[in-house]
């Protein structure tokens, strides 16, 4: 079957999928989140024939954990009940598509669960015909053009049928006449229009009676029609099943491979309550993909396998054994990793760090340290080293697998006073930034070599001073890169010594900016610099020229007006001083690395 062809199927299809449990969830997928008003808007979808999107199932070839779709009651008794989990291997899967037709919801959970729901009647829905429907027109006119709206409430001016009404005929409950009557007597329009017993009021009951079999009629064939609702059926293996929600996934829900992994671990390791324990005992958010490739790297080393911490890799090999031996040590390293970036000045913030991939080398050094305050003062030089010159050589910029296996490798012998066996190993830390000018071209603040320098100020002051009151910046939440020169204030055309034009395409680079509180941003708004840092001096902190100069920002901003032209002179200037301190702590120190870590082959790369 070509898995990119459209198919069809019926309501009907879908019910007795989900019933028969051969249409499942898997584990990780959000919740059912419909308000019945979508579930009206799309039955009168349905019934109008307006397409309502295509459905995406997946047809795995691999062990994971599913659930079931969402029958609970939306409130009341049950409706918090756990939802059931079918735990299944890898060959069960494979048993189950090719006996029972399993079918796996990627994409349109929200849609398929809706009409389960509706059409057995977990939500109670109904079908409010046209006032005053003659027979002729509910028999010869198709269903479309003989119902006024979908609700969730009976009319007491016309006929309203349950949905549920059509599938009780599916499953035999409605057979006879007698049935059809019975079920019609005991609606609203019934019980309020028709409950007279003169002639004319009986003849009228016999023809809406007439109308309630025939409409509920109707219904139960419009489930049955084969092409009501169309979908794809994917026929995936783990990795294009992990890309797919990566890429792919509905309503801008991030899934990642770990969340994939969730489901597979699910019965033997509950991976999100773990990473829920680690954050609430520690206050750190956990990279859960960091820990994991992390671990992976560690079962790999410990095997003697060839080391890979790819999804591939992760998802076919690693097991809930694995990570019950080294969730609890992993997730210590992490810890204790980050600490020592955050006590050591290297990053101002979780949130801030310029790559958290490099966290996975500083956990195998850590790994095979007793702890990083009992490293020598060459092994700490060697991670001072190490660190800058691999964010301003951009190592990590596409958080290459290969990259983190090396340097993991790489710390774990400067870990154990050994030298670094990677043939070419320091020719590939050498910084991108050439020259100082290099410096204006970063303005991402996603890029690593854009926040690797505001970390390297931090690093270089040993800790960026708060504007407002000369604290430290450690572990500070909401932190901003705030532009030194407001963007607002270069945008409005003030007097500099630089075209306009090449004023605001420089406004935004790395050198204009630092981080500071985002409160205090707000409050500086499109004041030129001199105005606002005289304000910060006057009402909340005397001691802000020395604040200034941990980020290399010259107190005579907050004095001089002049320097509220001279933006060209004072982005030349932060330039050249940012530029020295990439130096300092790659280029100049680079050769002594090498000297003291790199083997023959490394000492001719100067």
């Amino acid at each position: 079957m070509n898995e990119n062809q459209s198919q069809t199927e019926s309501l009907l299809d879908i019910v007795q999928g989900i019933e028969g449990k051969s249409i499942m969830l898997p584990e990780f997928q959000r919740d059912f989140r419909w308000e019945l008003e979508q579930t009206y808007d799309l039955f009168d979808s349905l019934i109008k024939d307006i397409f309502i999107g295509t459905i995406i199932y997946g047809k795995p070839s691999f062990g994971m954990t599913l659930r079931e779709i969402d029958m609970r009651p939306r409130r009341g008794k049950g409706s918090n009940a756990k939802l059931k989990t079918y735990d299944f291997s890898t060959e069960q899967i494979k048993l189950k598509t090719q006996t029972e037709n399993l079918k796996v919801v990627l994409d349109g959970q929200q849609r398929i669960t809706s009409i389960h729901r509706a059409i057995v009647g977990k939500d109670t829905v109904y079908l409010i015909l046209n006032e005053d429907l003659d027979e002729e027109a509910a028999k010869d006119k198709p269903l479309e053009e003989i119902f006024k709206e979908v609700s969730g409430e009976e009319s007491e001016k016309s006929i309203s049928i349950k949905l549920s009404d059509a599938y009780d005929v599916e499953t035999g409950k409605l057979e006879e006449d007698e049935d059809f009557n019975q079920r019609f007597s005991q609606t609203l329009f019934a019980k309020k229009r028709l409950s007279a017993t003169d002639s004319e009021t009986l003849n009228r009951k016999r023809a809406c009676e007439k109308i309630f079999r025939r409409t509920i009629r109707k219904l139960n064939d419009l489930y049955k029609q084969q092409k009501m609702v169309a979908y794809y059926l994917l026929d995936m293996n783990l990795d294009k099943f992990c890309i797919f929600f990566e890429r792919s996934n509905s309503r801008g829900i991030q899934l990642s491979f770990t969340d994939i992994l969730a489901a597979k671990l699910y019965h033997g390791f509950n991976l999100r309550k773990k990473v829920e324990e680690f954050e609430d005992q520690n206050k750190l958010k956990l990279n859960r993909e960091i820990v994991v490739r992390a671990i992976a790297y560690i079962c790999g080393v410990e095997d003697g396998k060839a080391l890979a911490i790819d999804r591939k890799a992760i998802l076919d090999e690693l097991d809930a054994d694995d990570f019950n031996k080294h969730w609890d040590k992993v997730c210590k390293l992490y810890a204790e990793s980050l600490s020592y970036l955050s006590g050591q000045h290297y990053i101002l913030s979780q949130d801030w760090m310029p790559s958290e991939n490099m966290v996975i080398p500083i956990m195998m050094f850590r790994h095979h340290t007793k702890g990083f305050d009992q490293i020598t003062e060459e092994q700490r030089q060697f991670l001072e080293f190490w660190y800058w010159s691999s964010i301003f050589s951009n190592r990590y910029s596409s958080s290459s697998n290969e990259i983190i296996i090396a340097d993991s490798k790489a710390l774990t012998q400067i870990a154990n006073d050994e030298k670094i066996n990677i043939r070419g190993y320091f020719n590939r830390m050498r910084p991108l930034i050439a020259e100082s000018a290099d410096l204006f071209s970063y303005s991402k603040r996603t890029s690593a070599i854009y926040r690797g320098v505001l970390n390297l100020l931090n690093y270089e002051s040993k800790g960026l001073m708060d504007w407002n009151s000369s604290q430290k910046l450690i572990n500070v939440p909401n932190l901003d890169d705030h532009h030194i020169y407001p963007s607002a204030y270069i945008n409005n055309s003030p007097s500099l010594d630089i075209e306009q034009e090449e004023a605001e395409q420089l406004a935004d680079c790395v050198v204009n900016r630092t981080l500071i509180p985002k409160i205090t941003n707000i409050k500086i708004g499109k004041k030129p610099p001199q105005t606002y840092l005289s304000e910060i001096q006057q009402y909340s902190n005397q001691n802000l020229a020395n604040c200034l100069l941990s980020h290399k920002i010259p107190k005579e901003l907050i004095a001089d007006e002049a320097y509220n032209g001279l933006f060209k002179l004072f982005l030349e200037d932060r330039a050249k001083a940012i530029y020295d301190i990439i130096n300092k702590y790659t280029n100049e120190t680079r050769q002594s690395i090498i000297n003291r870590y790199g083997i023959v082959f490394e000492e001719t790369t100067n």
